[in-house]
């Protein structure tokens, strides 16, 4: 079976074996640890973004560079 075949299947299953009521408590903590996370998410995109647009622009600038050195006549 392909994985889009069994997709279904699976979506199923998770359906019938999940409770339908979650009598749980969240409590203050819970609250504060999703907004870590999601800081911690935010951040960590933004740093991943920047690390690859300081890499871009040094390849760019290297191929400036390179370019620049074999047109000056010797």
């Amino acid at each position: 079976m392909r994985f889009p075949e069994l997709l279904p299947v699976l979506g199923a299953l998770v359906l019938l074996v999940t409770p339908r009521h979650a009598w749980a408590y969240l409590d203050p903590g819970t609250g504060s640890y999703l907004l870590q996370m999601a800081a911690a998410g935010l951040f960590a995109g933004l740093f991943t973004i920047k690390m690859y647009w300081t890499n871009l622009k040094m390849w760019i600038q290297g191929k400036r560079a390179a370019a620049a050195k074999t047109d000056e006549p010797k």
